[in-house]
């Protein structure tokens, strides 16, 4: 399942957007980008569940 995450949907003024397969790479993907560009070390778990709350099921993430 692809999926498009973009950063401004999780509060932050950002054009970055990732539109790939739903993965756990992905998810690393999107917490290396709120590291890197905002400052903000979020934990994987933290970033699943930002994900989860937008509609997204545990069980469409593919490992």
């Amino acid at each position: 399942m692809t999926i498009k995450l973009r950063c401004g949907d999780y509060g932050y003024e950002c054009e970055f957007v990732i539109n790939e397969e739903l993965t756990l790479g992905l998810i690393e993907k999107l917490r290396e980008h709120f590291e890197d560009k905002h400052g903000i070390d979020f934990t994987i778990e933290a970033v699943t569940q930002m994900i989860t709350n937008r509609g997204h099921s545990l069980e469409s993430i593919k490992k």
